[in-house]
């Protein structure tokens, strides 16, 4: 299956053209989806392209075009039809954010491949290791909120989607012999389910890294530096990192420089910087100098010392049953699950049923030996 033998993809900007891609999707077993956003370039993301195959067929599906995309929507939440996605979860909470999808029925190859015991799971490695393809990585980091979207971006775009019923064919039958495929399907929907949207952009001082270093005084003065660069970066349409980087400011936090010399001297402006954002800056800190206030962190929610041992005793517990099975650890308990059971400490096995909903393979293989070591531990 070398790249030459993907057919040309259908580049979908009509009424005409999405209406008869849903109705030739919607009649098959299987498809496969995966998505290019725009993080790089923009203020705000957005789900830029949305490539969607069949076994015969690819779709490059311009979401610009379109006011509404509510019959890929039903199609999406249709059990019917298997989505096929690799390393799903970000394309999942990306299309939940911009269009309120939900999912049902879904396959995830990463999922598959850490079952299979994979060491790398990246989507062109597995395709090189099981196909002999080597996809491109020249527009990893493209711009595709650009428009129009380049010939060889699109050839790129549609090998992410193209690939992936064959690859999950190739995977199936392997799962089946050393019998995790229903586990892998659990996990693939669970992380489906319980994926939350991705937030919309947020103005938030506490994602900067580095406030741990700094005292109250210096995070009140970053706070108002930060305001001013996401101010900037909304006007701009950029992300606010391609203004000025976290280090910058909290360089400039702590230093408090009052004029353009002391600005310049933190040498943590290029030229440019200085030229379009030294007067804002220092106009910034002279502003909060004049009445300087303090800002301490909010409580930190931690779990406490029982759960944390709960925790860790699950982990026991999953190691020593991975190595009885013969299998990766993640397929006993994923991560999230063990972190949910010991949150919520359940008392019977029925709380511990309703808290592994969706994991039920799980619970019915290894419910009672979760049960009974939180039971035998008083955890």
């Amino acid at each position: 299956m070398p790249l030459a033998s993907m057919p040309p993809a259908k580049l979908i900007t009509s009424s005409e053209q999405y209406q008869k891609m849903i109705a030739h999707l919607s009649e098959q077993k299987a498809i496969a989806i995966d998505t290019e956003s725009n993080s790089l370039y923009a203020y705000q993301e957005r789900v830029c392209l949305i490539q969607l195959s069949s076994r015969e067929r690819d779709f490059l599906l311009d979401p610009f075009a379109f006011e509404d995309l509510q019959a890929l929507g039903e199609l999406m939440a249709n059990n019917q039809v298997q989505k096929n996605m690799h390393a799903g979860d970000y394309d999942i909470s990306t299309l939940k954010r911009d269009y309120g999808f939900e999912f049902h029925n879904v396959f995830d190859t990463m999922l598959a491949a850490s079952a299979l015991g994979e060491s790398s799971l990246g989507l062109s490695t597995l395709l090189e290791k099981y196909f002999g393809i080597q996809l491109a990585k020249k527009y990893q980091r493209a711009n595709w909120g650009e428009r129009p979207i380049k010939a060889d971006m699109l050839r790129y775009a549609q090998a992410d989607s193209h690939f992936l019923i064959p690859l999950r064919d190739y995977m199936m039958p392997k799962l089946k012999e050393i019998g995790w495929l229903e586990l892998v399907q659990e996990d693939a929907n669970a992380m489906a389910k319980n994926t939350p949207a991705m937030k919309p952009h947020c103005e938030d001082v506490w994602r900067i890294k580095g406030t741990r270093d700094l005292s109250p005084e210096e995070i009140s003065l970053l706070a108002e530096l930060n305001h001013q660069r996401e101010l900037q970066a909304q006007k701009r349409n950029r992300p606010p990192f391609k203004i000025f980087g976290d280090p910058a400011m909290i360089a400039i936090a702590q230093a408090m420089p009052r004029t353009l010399e002391e600005l310049s001297a933190l040498k943590v402006f290029s030229a440019h910087q200085m030229k379009r954002y030294g007067n804002l800056i220092v106009n910034t800190v002279s502003q909060w100098l004049e009445n300087p206030q303090k800002l301490h962190r909010p409580p930190n929610w931690r779990p406490d010392d029982a759960e944390i041992e709960r925790y860790e005793a699950l982990k026991r517990l999953r190691k020593t049953l991975a190595q009885q099975e013969g299998i990766v650890s993640n397929l006993v308990l994923p991560r999230d699950l063990m972190g949910k059971i010991a949150r919520h400490k359940p008392q019977t096995m029925a709380e511990l049923e309703n808290l592994m909903e969706d994991y039920p393979l799980r619970f019915a293989r290894f419910g009672k030996q979760v049960f009974d070591l939180l039971q035998r531990k008083r955890l």
